[in-house]
């Protein structure tokens, strides 16, 4: 496809391939193991007329329910590629094209260092929200913990993507001028 005479193709890509990064499931399945046990107390509790367990059966089904929108296959995952960025939690997914990102960067809240977006306002979502109401975090969206690669060199991997949208956008633009 060609927009004022530059043709997007991939080869003003970067050579990035897609990445796609999941949940460490270990916590997941350690509480699934704790809800099934507490589950099954309380339906011990309720058989023998004690009102009680009716709370422990509603509060750990609940708990299997959340842990198993972590655990299923495609359930959960953080997909980065030169063209966009796709988050899918408890199979929801949502896409970020590159030339809806305004900036990202690594933010900490105590211990944990996560990856931060800001989103520009061509991205129509109602995650782009006025600066005020951001987050602790000072960006629109978080990415998620999920194992395989560390924030720096996350954030080194999509900031090459990123510069390459910016890259195109000025190449467009200025052959529009």
């Amino acid at each position: 496809m060609s927009v004022a005479g530059i043709e997007n193709t991939t080869e003003d890509l970067p050579e990035i391939p897609t990445l796609r990064f999941t949940p460490d499931l270990t916590r997941s399945i350690a509480v699934l193991v704790f809800s099934v046990l507490f589950l099954a107390i309380g339906i011990e509790l309720v058989k023998d007329g004690v009102l009680e367990g009716l709370l422990l059966v509603v509060l750990f089904s609940l708990a299997i329910v959340a842990c198993l929108s972590v655990i299923l296959p495609g359930a959960c995952f953080v997909e980065i590629d030169p063209e966009e960025i796709t988050i899918s939690s408890s199979f929801r997914r949502k896409v970020y094209r590159w030339d809806q990102v305004e900036r990202i960067g690594i933010f900490e809240v105590g211990i944990i260092r996560r990856i931060g977006v800001d989103l520009n306002a061509k991205y129509p979502g109602p995650e782009r929200v006025p600066n005020y109401m951001k987050s602790a975090s000072g960006f629109h969206i978080s990415l998620p913990s999920m194992s395989g690669m560390e924030p720096d060199g996350l954030l080194e991997v999509m900031q090459k993507c990123f510069d390459a949208s910016v890259n195109r956008r000025l190449e467009v633009e200025k052959m529009k001028s």
